[in-house]
């Protein structure tokens, strides 16, 4: 029953939204963790499953009741062509007037047999003015059969069954209708609102993410400004502790008296003075003493002298 389908398919989508409010608990204050992925994936999965499933259920649904529907529109052919066979029948009979003889007044004047029944609806058989006037009751068959000469009670009768068998068919087949068209719409809107909430689902993860990402980001901004404020007091502490020390050493220069300078420079002033020295040959003289000239005689000796050309001799 329509009852028993809604049932499901409201246990169905709260299957589903059970799934999407767990995804969103699972997304607000969260670190994103592999673990966590993982488990996000896991649910967006069964919410998957879910609704493919829901889709199916509904899809075969659906085809039933076409099959329904079509069964319904057969059956109510059928029957139409048993109306329109038996109105032939009727026409076929040359002992009743036809149609363009004949004036058609409302039964309610007058119950005579000189009114037919409407031949405007191909089909109709039942007159249904006659039929309303006495609110389908029984004893409208009388009056009928004074429009229908040719046509026993039990006929009429049996037409009367078809007709409201007829009826009942197509109240169905509206009722089926309908039924599919407001199982489709509720359908619709559930999967409207199912993707609009993971929609939102979705915006939120990515507003957390964004929101943790440029906390981050200003995090490390703000630690490599307190490194560079650290090397920075580094910095001016080793420059004051050098300032300092370059002070220290021209404090400690400029102290020093003229007499502490000279004693620098000042040598011990007690010498052997030996007056044979300036006579003495040196040791380069002596080296070349050593050596013997060509002739043996004795040591030769080398003058250098300028080179003077020829013309310019005895000038």
């Amino acid at each position: 029953t329509f009852t028993s389908l809604e049932m499901h398919l409201q246990k169905q989508l709260a299957k589903i939204q059970n799934g999407v409010r767990k995804f969103q608990v699972h997304l607000t204050d969260v670190k994103p963790t592999p673990e966590l992925i993982e488990k996000l994936k896991e649910i967006m999965s069964e919410v998957e499953l879910s609704i493919n499933t829901v889709k199916e259920e509904q899809r075969l649904c659906f085809e039933e009741y076409l099959k329904e529907e079509r069964t319904c529109r057969q059956e109510v052919n059928a029957y139409e062509k048993k109306i329109e066979n038996w109105n032939l029948a009727v026409k076929s009979n040359s002992k009743l007037p036809t149609a363009s003889t004949l004036k058609v007044r409302p039964p309610s004047t007058s119950p005579q047999r000189s009114e037919p029944w409407r031949s405007s609806c191909r089909g109709q058989v039942v007159n249904m003015e006659v039929w309303t006037k006495h609110s389908g009751q029984p004893s409208y068959r009388k009056e009928a059969k004074l429009y229908l000469p040719g046509k026993t009670l039990e006929e009429i009768e049996q037409h009367e069954d078809w007709h409201q068998e007829l009826l009942s068919l197509k109240d169905k087949k509206r009722g089926v209708e309908n039924c599919g068209n407001t199982f489709m719409s509720s359908v619709l809107i559930e999967e409207r609102r199912r993707q609009l909430e993971v929609k939102l689902a979705l915006e939120e993860h990515l507003r957390l993410k964004r929101e943790e990402e440029e906390e981050q980001r200003r995090n490390r901004r703000e630690e490599e400004q307190r490194e560079m404020e650290e090397r920075q007091r580094e910095a001016a502490k080793s420059i004051k502790c050098f300032s300092e020390r370059v002070k220290h050493l021209q404090i400690s220069e400029t102290e020093k008296t003229p007499q502490n300078w000279m004693s620098l420079f000042s040598v011990d002033g007690h010498i052997n003075r030996d007056p044979s020295r300036l006579i003495r040959p040196t040791k380069g003289w002596q080296e070349r003493m050593k050596h013997i000239g060509p002739s043996g005689d004795g040591p030769l000796l080398q003058m250098f002298h300028r080179a003077v050309p020829s013309w310019r001799q005895g000038l």
